[in-house]
């Protein structure tokens, strides 16, 4: 689930060259909130949308299944510079409210827009995901479905890992654009053994070379949010989760008239945003060394060594 993270976050360990700070206390009580509310998350997505019955068996692989998600959001906390330094947009909402509004309606807008083509065209209803609940018990299922699309695959499992790491040290080398071919090629093969257990042509050569082609826009999609966002992780795994939330809600989506939809959307923020050129280089989104220079952490680190005296 959080392979790309948990190896973003072992690089970072492995190259950072400061010393640490803050106090191990404000750690892990930053872990066990992190662990509390991933277990409440988990257990709320298995209870009202799996309906599977609570168990003593059950709750044992939860509260030991949750930990590796809570890790990598707690490690936004770390005392570790490097690793602080690059999952700390994580969890940092203040003056990303906008743009998360915007991560939220986009991908279900552009859903909608295709439902509604569809069912222009064929003169069809809009087909909904078969849950007898309406109104706001519907909407709880929604919020719980979201978080937990939220929690245990789309933010701290994936974009943690491709638009968190890997993309600003692709855009320290080139453009948006082709960071997005690069990461595109990871991104599907990611995917390989869940798509071999839902049963998809894993091994046919057309089923890759259309499952590239369907994923570029996502990917395009995505690096457009981070980017504009200022590196934000938070932003990147809000849309993520909202398009697969929404997907969720939609099954029967004609995913043809979809894929089209949201190329048009990527296609218009490639031109508007000029993704074919390099950001500049003190860009939030492109990566560089992390120098010591922010007085707030120079006094934590002094604060430190004090106290060890």
């Amino acid at each position: 689930m959080v392979g790309p993270a948990l190896a973003g976050i072992i690089i970072s360990w492995i190259i950072n060259t400061q010393p640490k700070y803050g106090t191990k206390r404000a750690y892990w009580i930053a872990s066990l909130i992190a662990w509390v509310v991933c277990t409440l998350v988990f257990l709320a997505n298995n209870t009202f949308i799996n309906h599977a019955p609570l168990s003593p068996i059950l709750l044992i692989f939860v509260f030991i299944s949750v930990i590796p998600v809570a890790y990598v959001v707690s490690m936004a906390r770390s005392r570790i510079p490097a690793v602080k330094s690059y999952l700390s947009s994580l969890i940092q909402l203040r003056g990303m409210w906008g743009w998360s509004l915007l991560a939220i309606v986009l991908f279900p807008a552009l859903i909608l827009s295709s439902l509604l083509i569809v069912s222009l065209l064929h003169q069809s209803p809009i087909d909904i995901q078969q849950v007898p609940e309406t109104g706001l018990v519907l909407i709880g299922l929604i919020v719980v479905k979201f978080l937990y699309q939220f929690f245990f695959f789309n933010a701290t499992g994936e974009e943690t890992g491709w638009r968190g790491f890997a993309l600003p040290r692709l855009q320290s080398l080139t453009s948006p654009l082709v960071a997005c071919l690069v990461l595109n090629l990871c991104w599907g093969p990611w995917h390989f053994f869940l798509w071999m257990a839902e049963g998809r042509p894993v091994f046919s050569f057309e089923f890759w070379i259309q499952t590239f082609l369907e994923l570029f826009s996502g990917t395009v999609t995505l690096c457009w949010f981070y980017n504009r966002s200022r590196g934000s992780i938070l932003v990147a795994g809000i849309a993520h989760a909202a398009a697969n939330t929404t997907l969720w809600l939609f099954p029967n989506l004609d995913l043809t008239v979809f894929n089209w939809t949201v190329t048009a959307a990527a296609l218009v923020m490639i031109l508007v945003d000029r993704m074919w050129k390099k950001l500049p280089s003190d860009h939030p989104a492109v990566f560089r060394e992390q120098v010591l220079d922010d007085s707030s952490e120079r006094a934590n680190i002094s604060q430190l060594a004090q106290e060890r005296i």
